[in-house]
C-alpha cells in the first residue's frame, strides 16, 4: 500500500514559531472543510508526572538524580539533573559543558563535562557516564505515544524551556533512517488552533491544547497541504 506523508514541522527557532504566513497559508488550506476530529487527548498535570518514569536514574556520591533532557526556544538540548527526592535541579546546555560545569547540592560538588554525546559526571573521587542518546532513547520508550494515520509514531512529552520557563510539548520519532526527528510546540501556539504537524493521505494530524489537556487532532483536506515543508530537528542515536 502506498502512503502520501508530508511533514510540516519547522526546522529551528525562526521556523518553530508559526508565524502569520504558515497560518494564512492553513486557513486558507482548511476554510470550509471537515471538522477537526479529536483522536485522543491526556491531562498536562498527568504528562507533567510522567515526565520522572522518562526519565534516567543515576546515583553517585550517596546521591540519587533524574537525568533527562529539555529543549529551549531555539530547539536546543539541555542536560538535566534532578534530585529524585526533593528539588534543586540543574540544567545546563548540552555544547556548553564541553568546557565544564559545577552543580553544588547538599553541600557536594558534582563536576560536569560532555564530549562525543556523553556527560561525565563526578564527585567525591565517583565518576559516572550518562549518555545524551540514551537519554532520548529513554523518553522515547516510556512517553505517551500516538500513532497518526496507522504510519507514523511519535512519543509526546512535557517540556519547559530552560530560560524563558515557557511550557510546550515535544513531539519526538524514529525515522527509518534511525535518527530521531523532533519538534518543540510551546502551549501558547496551540491554544487557539492546532498545529499540524504532518498529513497522510489527505488527512492533517496534530496537536492542540485546550482545558488543560493535550489533544491528538485531525482533519480531512480535499488537496496536498501548500504549508512550508522543512525538515524537524534530527538527532543521531
Amino acid at each position: 500500500m502506498k502512503f502520501l506523508i508530508v511533514l510540516l514541522l519547522a526546522a529551528g527557532p525562526a521556523a518553530a514559531q508559526w508565524g502569520s504566513s504558515e497560518n494564512s497559508a492553513a486557513a486558507g488550506l482548511l476554510a470550509g472543510r471537515a471538522e477537526i476530529s479529536v483522536i485522543s487527548g491526556l491531562p498536562l498535570v498527568d504528562m507533567l508526572a510522567a515526565r520522572e518514569k522518562a526519565s534516567l536514574p543515576v546515583t553517585i556520591a550517596s546521591a540519587t538524580f533524574l537525568a533527562t533532557v529539555v529543549f529551549d526556544d531555539n530547539w536546543d538540548t539541555w542536560f538535566v539533573m534532578k534530585p529524585a527526592d526533593g528539588f534543586g535541579a540543574g540544567a545546563w546546555k548540552e555544547t556548553d559543558l564541553a568546557s565544564g560545569a559545577v552543580y553544588n547540592y547538599k553541600g557536594k560538588a558534582f563536576l560536569l563535562k560532555a564530549a562525543d554525546g556523553v556527560v561525565s559526571v563526578a564527585s567525591g573521587g565517583e565518576k559516572l557516564e550518562v549518555s545524551v542518546n540514551a537519554l532520548f532513547d529513554k523518553l522515547y520508550a516510556d512517553s505517551f505515544r500516538i500513532t497518526y494515520g496507522d504510519v507514523i509514531t511519535y512519543a509526546a512529552f512535557r517540556n519547559l524551556a530552560p530560560l524563558s520557563q515557557e511550557e510546550g510539548t515535544v513531539a519526538l520519532r524514529l525515522g527509518s533512517d534511525g535518527l530521531y526527528y523532533y519538534s518543540v510546540t510551546p502551549d501558547a501556539q496551540i491554544e487557539a488552533q492546532p498545529r499540524w504537524l504532518l498529513a497522510i493521505n489527505w488527512v492533517l494530524y496534530g496537536l492542540r491544547v485546550q482545558d488543560a489537556s493535550l489533544l491528538f487532532v485531525s482533519k480531512p483536506i480535499e488537496q496536498a497541504p501548500r504549508l512550508p515543508l522543512r525538515p524537524e530537528r534530527s538527532r543521531r542515536r
